[in-house]
């Protein structure tokens, strides 16, 4: 199980790098959050932690629709176009990686 600490701890990180980089290009953005989110399910993948990594990936979701709405002289995402950007660019599902029993 994911300790409290180190789960806000984690999307606090997340938030703030999030917060600082959504001036990338929408390709090249989304490339790195797949591959950060792909590291951050092979680390905590293990046994009885899915609840938290789906979570956390519920909660990576919300602050991307946050972040990508805040981008300077654009029109903000509604929820369709947002659907739309999730399906070209698929978030990686949470899945157990090792077992540990």
């Amino acid at each position: 199980m994911t300790s409290r600490h180190r789960f806000t701890a984690k999307l606090k990180a997340f938030k703030l790098w999030l917060k600082t980089h959504r001036i990338l290009p929408t390709r090249d953005l989304m490339a790195i959050i797949q591959a950060k989110l792909r590291g951050h399910i092979a680390y905590y993948g293990v046994t009885d932690n899915s609840e938290a990594m789906q979570r956390f990936l519920h909660e990576v979701r919300m602050l991307l629709f946050k972040w990508l709405n805040r981008r300077g002289g654009r029109k903000p995402l509604g929820e369709e176009k947002f659907a739309r950007l999730m399906a070209q660019f698929p978030l990686p599902k949470a899945r157990v990686v090792v077992s540990l029993f």
